[in-house]
């Protein structure tokens, strides 16, 4: 994360707009090159309507629709050579077939005008299911169209205007007019989203900024660049970390797409031998439940990096303060807030463990037999409830060969199966306790193989998913 207090207002705005324009970019151009693909693949292939309605004229119209493929396929290889926007890899073959299908006009008669008009219209359609950009294209498309059609239409003596417009004319100006809203609905709702979600980036990064401010007392910038470094390598704690303070451990992180909303978090004090290990899972998954999980990191670092506060439960009843703080400046104390996250926070020293949790559970195996702790009902944040929040501890003896996890609920909701139905919390915990017989780096394989069959290869992965198992 890099901090700039020397942006002005005007920078700051370039930079969004910018952002907007390369998301929009990222955004838009998954569906513009698949309509240029579409292009490329169908427009000759609709010469089999030309050789059936206008049997006469098909051979030339077959090389113009082969001329207009090539043209668009040499448009996508240049694309990202001469960085074209993909506005432009899509209007370029969008353009070219309606002035085809304009042309088309020109050597049909009567008896095919409501063929045709239909063959229009459906490009005009595909354009506003797969056409993301301003309105003025399309107009400008549509304008484009509309001269080229009348001008064909009024100089074949073969088709009378008035059939024109009664067999698919009158429709054809009204899809045309469609698609112009279509296009610039979806647009505006994708720059609005777009907008929403930068804003809650800079928002987040900024109380970021702000914390390693104060905690570094003003030093210097690169300072607190370097730090800011160190938050963000700090989100997810080191396996290594487990190898050395236990006798075996595991952590089997999966997200459900590039950013998580689950992470976990490792903290060791060498003078009390205490050793604290917290599962959490935010609200949602993506970039929102990311940003929730950088918030959650650094509230973290406070409360028990700097205060000492080591007791499972008070952990929890700091971290849903801040939270709810936090949450609170931004939305106004009257609006209700649900945003927040479950946790589970293990607290070893010699010869017990203590447990905190806020909704996610705690399995354990001792004597090769399975108990599980319920944690709180109550999560971290939100504040929908009625009653006090409650957050209670549990201190288990501990001895040689028992193992813990603690994780969020990504595995058991996970859809699959002959039936295509969750996994769920039941078939979960028998499976630690089947398999809690094997060496921890063993069961982690078995998780993820067991993760893999029940998903298959059609379901996508449902949420994030985060299991901790440790071996004392």
């Amino acid at each position: 994360m890099k901090v700039n207090t020397s942006e002005t207002p005007l920078s700051v705005s370039k930079n969004f707009s910018s952002s907007i324009k390369n998301e929009l970019e990222v955004v838009s151009s998954k569906y513009h090159i698949k309509a240029a693909w579409l292009a490329i693949i169908f427009d000759p292939l609709f010469a089999i309507t030309d050789y059936i309605n206008i049997p006469a004229s098909w051979k030339h119209l077959l090389i113009i629709r082969i001329g207009i493929a090539i043209v668009t396929a040499v448009v996508l290889s240049v694309r990202k050579k001469y960085q074209l926007p993909s506005y432009v890899v899509v209007l370029i073959p969008f353009l070219l077939i309606a002035l085809q299908n304009a042309y088309t006009f020109s050597v049909i008669g009567n008896d095919v005008i409501l063929g045709h008009s239909l063959n229009f219209m459906a490009l005009l359609i595909a354009g506003g299911m797969f056409i993301l950009w301003r309105w003025t294209y399309s107009a400008f498309v549509i304008f484009l169209s509309a001269i080229a059609t009348a001008f064909f239409v009024t100089n074949n003596h073969s088709i009378d205007v008035g059939q024109f417009f009664v067999k698919g004319g009158f429709l054809l100006i009204a899809v045309g007019i469609f698609m112009i809203i279509l296009i610039k609905a979806r647009y505006d709702l994708t720059v609005k989203e777009i907008r929403a979600r930068l804003a809650l980036k800079i928002s987040n990064d900024e109380l970021a900024i702000q914390k390693t401010i104060v905690e570094l007392k003003n030093k210097k910038i690169t300072d607190s660049i370097n730090y800011a470094k160190r938050i963000q390598d700090s989100i997810l704690g080191q396996q290594s970390r487990i190898d050395n303070w236990f006798t075996n451990g595991f952590v089997f992180f999966k997200p459900k797409d590039i950013l998580s909303g689950d992470f976990y978090w490792f903290y060791e004090n060498p003078e009390t031998n205490i050793k604290i290990i917290i599962v959490g899972d935010c609200t949602g998954h993506g970039i929102p439940a990311a940003m929730m999980t950088v918030m959650g990191n650094s509230i973290l670092n406070e409360i028990i990096v700097q205060r000492k506060i080591y007791e499972p439960d008070e952990i929890l009843y700091e971290l849903d303060k801040r939270i709810i703080e936090s949450f609170s400046t931004r939305q106004g104390d009257e609006n209700q807030i649900n945003d927040g996250m479950d946790v589970a926070i293990l607290s070893f020293t010699e010869n017990h463990v203590q447990f905190a949790a806020a909704k996610n559970p705690l399995c354990f195996v001792k004597n090769n037999e399975l108990s599980v702790l319920t944690g709180s009902k109550f999560p971290i944040g939100s504040t929908q409830y009625k009653n006090d929040k409650i957050y209670e501890k549990e201190i288990i003896e501990i001895k040689k060969g028992d193992k813990f996890y603690i994780y969020s609920d990504g595995f058991q909701d996970q859809f699959g199966g002959i039936t295509n139905h969750k996994y769920l919390t039941k078939r979960f915990k028998k499976f630690l306790h089947n398999t809690s017989n094997l060496t921890m780096a063993e069961q982690r394989i078995a998780l993820e193989n067991e993760f893999e069959q029940w998903k298959g290869i059609r379901n996508k992965q449902t949420d994030d998913i985060l299991i901790v198992g440790i071996e004392v």
